[in-house]
Order: structure tokens, then C-alpha cells, then sequence
């Protein structure tokens, strides 16, 4: 005699009791987002879980940054090409703990120069909600300068 699928699986009201809520998941979001443009490391290290993946850009053949501390060198190095960055977002998508954000991205340079980057990125958190993975698309092509000359490491491959 077989179970029927309603015994066989958790209720629905035990799945959603287990995930974050979209108000929790938005407050991680908004501090991520505030702690780039203000440039705060401890700020951004609270919003990642202790094993975390970064991916800027995803790539096949290079696997992304693991953990925090790895996620805090490659925001270092990121901030270190720019004297601010400054998000600006356009759309957000919410699938229970996945989250695409749609972001115009202003790199304020150094001589004065000031470029605009379209970005998505694809969150996934985790049930405390904080961010497990997170991948970082932008194509180098769109990139906009506003003022000045457009550096050397913004001609990088579309992604």
C-alpha cells in the first residue's frame, strides 16, 4: 500500500516556514547594494553565507571566489578600480529565494571619468537569508562612458 503524495512530501506551510521571507531577502539585497556604493566592507561581509560563491562574470573555465574572505578580495579589487560605485536599479525579480536584479551601474574613475555599466545579477539565498550564490552578467560592449576616457580593463570580453 503506498502513501498518498500528500503524505509522502512536507507540507507546503513547513517549506515556507523554513524559507526567508521576501522582506528579509530584500533587506539583505538593499545592504549588499549599500555597502558597494559606500564602499563598507563590514557591511558587505554580513550578507553572505560562510560558504558563499561570487561569480563576476560566470565562467566555465575559472571557478568563482569561495567564502567570504574570498568574496572580500574580489570586492577589493573591484572598489580599487573606482573612486565610488554607485547602483542605480531598474527591475527585481523575485522566485522564491532566487532574485534577478537589474542594475544601471555608475564607476565614477579616476581623472574625472565616469562610466555606465548595465549589470544583472542572480542571487540565491539561503534560508537565513543570506546570499549562497551570486552570479554577475554584463556585456563590455554596453558599457557607456559619460564623461572621459573609457580604461583599458572595461574593453574586456561580452559575458
Amino acid at each position: 500500500d503506498l502513501p498518498s503524495l500528500n503524505q509522502a512530501r512536507p507540507s507546503v506551510d513547513a517549506y515556507a516556514a523554513a524559507m526567508a521571507d521576501q522582506a528579509t531577502i530584500d533587506a539583505t539585497l538593499s545592504r549588499y547594494y549599500q555597502a558597494w556604493s559606500a564602499n563598507d566592507p563590514d557591511l558587505y561581509r554580513t550578507v553572505w553565507a560562510d560558504d558563499a560563491t561570487f561569480a563576476d562574470p560566470p565562467s566555465d573555465a575559472t571557478p568563482p571566489p569561495l567564502g567570504i574572505d574570498a568574496i572580500m578580495e574580489a570586492m577589493a579589487g573591484v572598489q580599487a578600480r573606482a573612486t565610488s560605485i554607485t547602483y542605480h536599479e531598474r527591475y527585481r525579480w523575485h522566485c522564491g529565494h532566487s532574485v534577478a536584479v537589474h542594475t544601471l551601474v555608475h564607476f565614477a574613475l579616476p581623472g574625472d571619468a565616469l562610466a555606465e555599466v548595465p549589470l544583472i545579477h542572480v542571487f540565491r539565498l539561503n534560508d537565513a537569508g543570506l546570499i549562497q550564490k551570486l552570479e554577475a552578467f554584463l556585456d563590455f560592449t554596453l558599457i557607456r562612458m559619460l564623461r572621459g576616457d573609457r580604461p583599458a580593463w572595461m574593453d574586456g570580453p561580452a559575458h
